[in-house]
């Protein structure tokens, strides 16, 4: 493939370190790479990119590559055409994910995503500001205007999420008739009476409104006092003998037992999602410092875990207080992605994270050592490898990118 050469910004931030030869390198010359996290570059005597990785094992890694002539006759050799690789190191997966997405972004524009190991991550979206606001599914936060409460933990389970909300409140299934009114079409549910037709003037607009208004004070943290509210109402129409409201009652709250007991402990504004993270560093017993907020992934130092406390007490309200460059909001959408990624998947377990705030308010040292201490014992750090460790095939979650030679 025809790629231009690599831009000397991105290299000496992304990847700044390097490593030249001629002609196939040697084994020996290879060993000279250290075995660490690390996103790597192949490149051609011109700088230009061949071949993009992200691995849990730098010198593995550019060792099962320039060995693949032997085991694969599909695919060009990178020792015949590589003349060098260039690398970042990282101190743990997630970091090594990060900095992949970044060059791959760089270096491939068009088709960044379907290199990149994930994939969007979905909310429910409101944006008061609408003519007509309603509660939709999008993956696009920080991008469209509006609000968002997630992430949920699929695209489907979001979308169950709305549809609920829509029983509980009595929204309209299809908003864009609504957008419509007075000109709107009615559907089978206004046919049914399970909708008073805002959409063609059977009903006032306002309190179609307020409606939507209400079920997004539900989903923005209010289900706890809807269920106070609702369960009170139940047990009055049981008493007054209206047995059909009642039964309606329950299987709403069945719903928000659900939402409760499903979804709320990941489903918040996204606002919540704004957290310093403390992740185990691979092989050492230390912690690699990152900030998200709002969509911006703030790199932290890597801290010795005896001096992790005072480390974290002094950085979390600086890096809460400091201002934000500026970011274009696809960036701000796609780094939420990852982030959401990470605290859902299974290492969740073993990141350590505190909320920032946005005063830049301090975190108590027990309060750090307290979470620091629940995270080792799910996720105990690995000791560090001996000093002449063999190097080991590549893992074969290691990540190629679009510049693959074929």
């Amino acid at each position: 493939m025809d790629h231009a050469p690599i831009p000397d910004a991105l290299l000496a931030d992304a990847l700044p370190h390097s490593l030249r030869w001629s002609g196939r390198p040697s084994t020996e010359t290879i060993k000279s790479l250290p075995n660490h996290p690390a996103v790597l570059l192949f490149i051609a005597a011109d700088e230009r990119p061949i071949q993009l990785l992200a691995t849990q094992q730098l010198r593995a890694a550019v060792l099962a590559r320039l060995a693949e002539r032997e085991r694969s006759s599909r695919r060009a050799d990178v020792g015949e055409i590589a003349c060098g690789v260039r690398w970042r190191e990282a101190a743990c997966a997630f970091e090594s994910r990060w900095w992949y997405y970044r060059v791959a972004r760089e270096l491939h524009p068009r088709s960044y995503r379907k290199l990149i190991a994930f994939g969007p991550s979905w909310f429910l979206a409101f944006d008061r500001g609408a003519a007509i606001p309603e509660v939709r599914v999008s993956e696009r936060v920080w991008c469209d205007v509006g609000e968002f409460v997630g992430p949920w933990p699929s695209r489907s389970a979001a979308q169950a999420a709305l549809e609920g909300l829509w029983d509980l409140f009595d929204l309209c299934r299809y908003p864009e008739q609504v957008r419509r009114a007075p000109r709107g079409k009615r559907c089978a549910y206004a046919e049914m009476r399970r909708c008073d037709a805002p959409c063609d003037g059977g009903a006032p607009l306002a309190s179609y409104l307020e409606r939507n208004l209400a079920a997004w004070r539900f989903a923005s943290g209010g289900v706890g006092e809807w269920r106070e509210r609702a369960t009170r109402e139940m047990r009055a129409a049981a008493e007054q003998q209206a047995f059909e409201r009642a039964a309606l009652l329950k299987q709403q709250l069945a719903f928000a037992a659900r939402w409760s007991g499903e979804w709320a402990a990941l489903a918040a504004p996204a606002t919540h999602l704004d957290q310093a993270l403390a992740l185990p560093v691979t092989r050492r017993r230390a912690w690699k410092l990152l900030a998200f907020r709002q969509g911006h992934i703030v790199d932290g130092p890597v801290v010795a875990d005896r001096a992790a406390v005072k480390a974290i007490a002094e950085w979390v309200p600086q890096v809460a207080a400091a201002e934000l460059p500026a970011l274009a909001d696809s960036v701000r959408m796609e780094q939420t992605w990852l982030v959401c990624q990470l605290l859902t998947g299974r290492e969740a377990a073993g990141v350590a994270r505190w909320p920032l705030t946005p005063g830049g308010e301090p975190v108590a040292a027990d309060a750090i050592e307290a979470e620091l201490a629940a995270r080792r014992k799910v996720r105990p750090v690995e000791p560090a490898p001996a000093a002449d460790e063999p190097a080991l095939p590549a893992e074969p979650g290691d990540r190629a990118g679009e510049g693959e030679p074929e």
